[in-house]
C-alpha cells in the first residue's frame, strides 16, 4: 500500500480537485483506492455527488472500523468523508496517547492498493497525522507569490516531521491553474523549477470546467476527459502537463 497526501498550508490551490482526479484515475486503472477527506469542509463527498457525513469522526472518535464507514463511489474507489464534526476529531487526537499515530493506526490492515488524503490548509494535529501516515506528499500550488510561500511552509513542516522520526519517501510540487499567456505565471513557474528542479511536476492548465464538474457530481474523467486540464497543452508533437500526465507520474511512484 502506498499512502499519498495532498498538502499546502495555503487554500484555493487545487488540493481537492487534484486528490479527487488522481484517486478516480487510479481506480479507472484498477488500483483499489481509498480517498480520505481530512478537511471539515467535506468537499470530497460533494465532488462525487454525495452528502457530507461524519465518517472520519466515527472511525477516529467512535472507534468504528474503517471498512464500515467508507462509501463506495466508483468501481475500485471508496471515500471516507468529513464534515464539521472533523473539528472534534482534532480535539480527540490532541488528548490521545501517541497522538501522531492515529491515522497510521486507522490505516493498518486495510485491503487498498493506494490511500490518498486530502488535507485541510490549516496546520493542526490532524494535518500532522496525515503527514506522519504519508509515504509521498504532493503539493499543489498556484503560481503566485503567496501560494509559492505556502509551498515553503509545508516543506518546513515536513522537515520537522522527518526530524521527529517519520521520514517520507519524497514529495512532488504540482503547479496548478497554469496560464501560459500570463507573465506572472511563467515567471513563477521558472522560479519554482529553479528552486526545486525535478521535484516540480508538469503543470495543470487553468480551465473553468474544473469548477463545473463537482456541481454535477462528476470527476474530470467523466465530465471533460479531452479538455486541456486533462490532456495538457500542445507542445509540438507532444503534450505538456494535464492530469493524464500526472496520473502516469503517480502510477510510476506506486509501481517503484
Amino acid at each position: 500500500m502506498k499512502v499519498f497526501s495532498f498538502a499546502n498550508q495555503k487554500g484555493g490551490v487545487g488540493k481537492t480537485t487534484t486528490a479527487v482526479t488522481l484517486a478516480a484515475g487510479l481506480a479507472l486503472q484498477e488500483y483499489r483506492t481509498l480517498l480520505i477527506d481530512l478537511d471539515p469542509q467535506g468537499h470530497v463527498a460533494f465532488s462525487f455527488g454525495k452528502e457530507k457525513s461524519s465518517g472520519l469522526y466515527r472511525c477516529v472518535v467512535g472507534g468504528e472500523p474503517l471498512e464500515k464507514e467508507v462509501i463506495n463511489v466508483r468501481p475500485n474507489l471508496d471515500i471516507l468523508t468529513s464534515d464539521k464534526r472533523t473539528e472534534q476529531v482534532k480535539r480527540h487526537i490532541t488528548m490521545s496517547d501517541f497522538r501522531e499515530n492515529v491515522m497510521v493506526d486507522l490505516l493498518k490492515s486495510n485491503q487498498y492498493d493506494v490511500v490518498m488524503m486530502d488535507m485541510a490548509p490549516s496546520l493542526d494535529v490532524l494535518h500532522i497525522n496525515g503527514l506522519v501516515a504519508s509515504d509521498w506528499v504532493i503539493i499543489p500550488t498556484r503560481l503566485d507569490a503567496m501560494a509559492v510561500d505556502g509551498v515553503k511552509e509545508i516543506l518546513l513542516t515536513m522537515a520537522e516531521v522527518s526530524r521527529r522520526g517519520y521520514p517520507f519517501e519524497g514529495y512532488s510540487i504540482l503547479p496548478t491553474f497554469f496560464d501560459r499567456t500570463t507573465r506572472e505565471t511563467l515567471v513563477q513557474f521558472q522560479e519554482i523549477v529553479k528552486a526545486f528542479g525535478s521535484r516540480v511536476w508538469p503543470p495543470i492548465p487553468q480551465d473553468t470546467r474544473t469548477r463545473e464538474a463537482p456541481a454535477f457530481g462528476k470527476t474530470l474523467w467523466e465530465y471533460t476527459p479531452n479538455s486541456t486540464v486533462m490532456t495538457g497543452y500542445s507542445n509540438g508533437r507532444t503534450r505538456l502537463g494535464g492530469y493524464q500526465q500526472i496520473l502516469k507520474r503517480t502510477m510510476e511512484l506506486i509501481n517503484e
